[in-house]
């Protein structure tokens, strides 16, 4: 089961394309790996300091720094910030090597990012560069500061913005994180009332019906990379056996 090998990680990577994104596609998740002894790192690409009414975007960006450590505090993970502009999120290779990077440094067997299907521009931004910085990070003739890591497993989380086409294939329990996931999200202005979007009602009623249908108390559901996908990952691995592939 995916829930095994996801609990069974020492190393897992949860790339969000604006803080709190990862919070909300794998936070409870999160915490429960955390407790069970996991690194668990959010890279958050943008801070996503455009999005307060009144603040300018630095002001608010500072704010959700101090904001996204305290929240990562709570759920027992690190956290990174590559400090991209909000809204404007690049899709190139400079940018996917900086991912690659991070990758390559951490080592994660599992990487969680955004499903591709959504109507934000940085989200599917940050779906493709998660993919592609795993690529990258595979590749071994691909010089970087550190050496060539191929993570196992790819998943994508489910966030309200990133519904379309998105599939609920896996759903893992996450019951034993979700306390400390209410309370990680509430370091954030934008879960207490800042926008009209009542975040924590939904994704506290969606973790709860991907229970009901899990069979635990809370559960969080994922899509993962196609069998393809997977397949040429694969070609940047040892073969069965730890021969290498001639």
């Amino acid at each position: 089961m995916i829930e095994d090998r996801v609990y069974a990680a020492r190393s897992i990577l949860v790339v969000g394309a604006h803080a709190f994104d990862a919070e909300v596609i794998a936070g409870p998740l999160a915490a429960q790996a955390a407790r069970q002894g996991a690194a668990v790192t959010f890279l958050h690409l943008t801070m996503g300091e455009q999005g307060h009414p009144c603040l300018i975007p630095e002001h608010y960006c500072a704010q959700k720094e101090d904001e996204a450590a305290r929240a990562a505090a709570r759920l027992g993970a690190s956290v990174r910030n590559l400090g991209l502009r909000d809204a404007f999120l690049p899709n190139d290779d400079e940018t996917v090597l900086k991912v690659c990077d991070v990758i390559r440094e951490l080592k994660p067997e599992v990487v969680i990012t955004h499903w591709h299907g959504s109507w934000h521009k940085d989200h599917r931004a940050a779906a493709e560069l998660a993919r592609t910085g795993m690529l990258f990070a595979a590749l071994p003739t691909l010089k970087r500061p550190e050496p060539a890591h191929t993570p196992g497993l790819l998943l994508f989380g489910e966030n309200w913005e990133d519904d379309e086409g998105f599939r609920p294939e896996h759903l893992v329990d996450v019951s034993e994180g979700f306390d400390a996931w209410r309370e990680a999200v509430n370091e954030y202005e934008l879960a207490r009332g800042l926008s009209s979007f009542p975040y924590i009602d939904y994704y506290t009623a969606l973790y709860r019906l991907r229970g009901c249908l899990r069979g635990t108390r809370y559960a969080q559901a994922f899509a993962a990379a196609s069998h393809s996908w997977n397949a040429g990952a694969g070609l940047f691995s040892p073969s069965a056996g730890g021969r290498k592939a001639r």
